[in-house]
């Protein structure tokens, strides 16, 4: 028999480990950010793919929603959980190159189809239609798409495509606006963004992003588009060369109505509740698609009340007892009324329902279809919250159950037999069913019970960390004063934010400058975007690869 026997087997970590630890990080850079030790080494600068929102949201910026609506990117591939470290180190293939182009023709028929949102931006395809407008295009969005001007002999070459597809078109004007557009939209100047940077003087394994670089990193993290075109022409004119301007521009880009929506995408990566399975629904009869999305749109609406309408403690993001909730919501957790709008409430008390943890989002997207997975609840709070990766299982290890004895038994009762009284599985598995057991008054839809296979269910656990823990709230309380919460946001946005693994052996006081100034900011994450804008992890990159 193997050795160990899981309540599904699976393993969700990518094995990078735990993070570094508290540390003060208080050295100073040349422009007056706290540069922390001068010598360490950021991962190598070079290009990545635009992400499938960013590239779509450039394109509605530049030509309007029903362009929007045509793009059709290729969908994007994550590494190490996150789409942007994939878009940094993984290689397109020609299928990727063909949906591109098939993209590229959708959107220009799109925007010169309704060229209103077009010629705000360049307003002589809708006034003066001629071989003139062609050149102000590839000036005007040709600078915008490839965030640089275009050279004399791109614009030239851009004009040419143009004039060429209108011979082509009878003589129709904006035909050859169509293939102009699909030969900026097409390039790699625009679907790559240039992160190379260049050197001051300093170390040899440092070089800062230059002024252009800086904003355009700034924008697809805070705004998740491409920059303005005034934008782009300030620092091409050297205006964020100090700190100040710096900083002014990132709180700038945080009061802008699109930054809730970007900060959405990191979180609905860091959280991952894309992956709610489907519940069997003879045992759960109220599963629904809808009811899914309302449980996503409950966690989206609670953490934008924390970050953006409120910008206070990320920690109440797991203590909270409010939380907002439509009908099917209301019904599926037992309370009295049942709004038809989405509505603040208070949690049911009863229920030991608390924060995040206590979301039909996190019960149900950590279950199986047909019931609990204590070992997937405790595994996800460890690697979401606590970056602890936890060691796969080995390989004679059989993912399934084996058929309970005869007799009723608990699925805690069986799964403590079964992966906590050998030490082999204990081994792994002590880091997460404990955790997981808090949480078997909730069943794998999220709704409250009582009973497991018609016994009382057991909540109560010893943990190494926290001591006795009664039930979930009590876990959600331990976890909310932790410092690791903090510091494990923080981790997930560096990657997330830059498309590069953190390095605690060698950023190492950079990390803990952000865990401080974090902490400093009483955790208030707006606060913690702008630390990491200033930080030198996010101006730096190391050498082109």
């Amino acid at each position: 028999m193997p050795a160990c026997q899981g309540d599904d087997g699976s393993q969700e970590g990518d094995g990078d480990g735990e993070t570094a630890g508290d540390g003060d990080g208080d050295g100073d850079g040349d422009d007056g950010t706290d540069d922390g030790d001068d010598t360490f080494t950021p991962p190598p600068g070079g290009i990545r793919r635009l992400l499938v929102y960013q590239y779509t949201n450039s394109i509605e910026y530049m030509f309007g929603p029903e362009a929007a609506a045509a793009a059709n990117p290729p969908a994007d591939v994550p590494l190490h959980g996150y789409a942007s470290i994939g878009a940094t180190q993984l290689s397109p293939s020609s299928p990727t190159v063909e949906r591109y182009e098939l993209s590229s023709l959708a959107i220009a028929d799109a925007a010169i189809a309704d060229l209103a949102t077009f010629a705000s931006h360049v307003p002589c395809v809708q006034d003066s239609p001629d071989d003139a407008c062609y050149q102000e295009v590839a000036e005007t969005i040709g600078h915008m798409a490839w965030r640089r001007p275009l050279t004399d002999a791109e614009i030239d070459s851009a004009v040419e495509t143009a004039t060429e597809a209108r011979a082509w078109g009878d003589g129709d004007f904006y035909a050859g606006l169509k293939y102009e557009l699909v030969r900026l939209l097409l390039s790699p100047h625009f679907l790559y963004v240039k992160e190379t940077g260049v050197q001051d003087g300093g170390e040899p394994s440092q070089y800062w992003l230059t002024q252009p670089e800086l904003v355009t990193r700034m924008s697809l993290l805070l705004l998740g588009r491409t920059p303005s075109l005034e934008l782009l022409e300030a620092a091409e004119n050297g205006d964020y060369e100090g700190a100040d301007a710096v900083e002014q521009l990132t709180r700038n880009m945080l009061a802008d109505p699109s930054a809730p929506d970007a900060i959405s995408e990191f979180f609905a990566e860091y959280l991952d509740l894309y992956e709610i399975s489907a519940k069997d629904t003879e045992m759960f009869p109220k599963y629904s698609e809808a009811l899914v999305e309302s449980m996503q749109m409950e966690t989206e609406l609670l953490l934008r009340e924390i970050i953006w309408e409120e910008n206070s403690d990320w920690h109440t993001f797991l203590s909270s007892n409010t939380t907002y909730v439509d009908g099917a919501l209301a019904d599926l957790y037992g309370m009295a009324a049942s709004p038809t709008t989405w509505q603040k409430a208070v949690l049911p008390e009863e229920q030991k329902r608390v924060g995040f943890l206590g979301q039909a989002s996190f019960l149900a997207r950590n279950a199986h279809g047909d019931g609990n997975s204590p070992t997937r609840r405790g595994q996800y709070i460890q690697e979401r919250f606590l970056c602890f990766s936890v060691p796969p299982p080995p390989p004679e290890v059989i993912p399934d159950l084996p058929e309970p004895p005869d007799g009723p038994i608990t699925l805690r009762e069986l799964l403590e037999t079964i992966h906590l009284n050998d030490e082999g599985c204990a081994a792994c598995h002590a880091y997460m069913d404990p955790y997981g057991f808090t949480f078997e008054g909730f069943n794998a839809l999220g709704a409250w019970r009582t009973e497991d296979n018609g016994l009382p269910i057991d909540t109560a656990v010893v943990d190494g960390t926290f001591g006795p823990l009664a039930d979930a709230s009590e876990l959600a309380a331990k976890l909310a004063a932790d410092p690791r919460i903090g510091r494990c946001l923080v981790d997930n946005m560096i990657r997330f934010g830059r498309g590069s693994l953190e390095d605690p052996a060698n950023e190492a006081q950079q990390m803990l400058a952000l865990y401080d100034e974090f902490g400093a900011a009483e955790f208030r994450v707006q606060e913690m975007l702008v630390s990491f804008v200033m930080s030198p992890m996010f101006r730096h990159v190391g050498e082109a690869k």
